[in-house]
């Protein structure tokens, strides 16, 4: 019946609680070096982070085209497809206001593990990314 959501569980629990995955597209040499150092609980935590943000990203908009779906058009479908369409807007609110918060809440949070403060890193120097410069 409903049997998909035992896959939804799953795919953010264990990551959450493996303690072990703290790759991610696009990373930088730098994040790669303070991840593989990172103590056990910091990497939890750098792990859980990361699932929330990718659950706000997902979970949200999804939920909300759904719940006024139903409500304003008596369709949840049509309320998916109305969220579909008004993404780019939604995604353009999150890079040009939300991102750079998270960015550099990541970069603090980096920077605040033991391995980087003794090696003298500081999060303005932390480049997230292996595109930036």
């Amino acid at each position: 019946m409903d049997y998909y959501w035992i896959l939804i569980v799953v795919l953010f629990l264990v990551p959450a609680f493996s303690g072990t995955n703290t790759w991610a597209p696009f990373q930088s040499k730098q994040v790669k070096e303070i991840c593989q150092n990172m103590s056990k609980s910091e990497r939890q935590t750098a792990i859980k982070r990361g699932a929330l943000c990718g659950a706000l990203l997902g979970i949200v908009p999804g939920a909300i085209g759904l719940i006024l779906g139903a409500i304003i058009f008596r369709s949840a479908l049509i309320g998916v497809i109305a969220c579909l369409i008004l993404f780019p807007l939604i995604a353009l609110i999150f890079y040009k206001i939300w991102l750079p918060h998270v960015i550099e809440s990541n970069q603090e949070q980096l920077a605040s593990t033991e391995w980087a403060k003794s090696q003298g890193i500081r999060a303005e120097e932390i480049k997230l990314y292996s595109w930036q410069k």
